[in-house]
């Protein structure tokens, strides 16, 4: 069994480079997905006229699946 994180930790000096971030991100995704659905976006809401209106007709920023990041 290695003990090696799957994960980048972040340094004491608190910096982490944006690679570093997104290995963690694809990571944290996957975790969440076991216990969660994937996309738990609310189908509708009582704020879809501002979202839509800021998000080019959509309810918020699009989606990106788990193996793009």
């Amino acid at each position: 069994m290695s003990l090696k994180p799957k994960i980048p930790c972040i340094p004491i000096e608190g910096v982490i480079s944006y690679e570093d971030w997104l290995k963690g991100r694809r990571y944290r995704r996957e975790l969440g997905n076991r216990v969660a659905p994937e996309i738990i976006r609310r189908q509708r809401s009582s704020s879809d006229r501002r979202l839509k209106k800021l998000f080019n007709g959509e309810r918020g920023l699009p989606f990106t699946p788990t193996e793009k990041l």
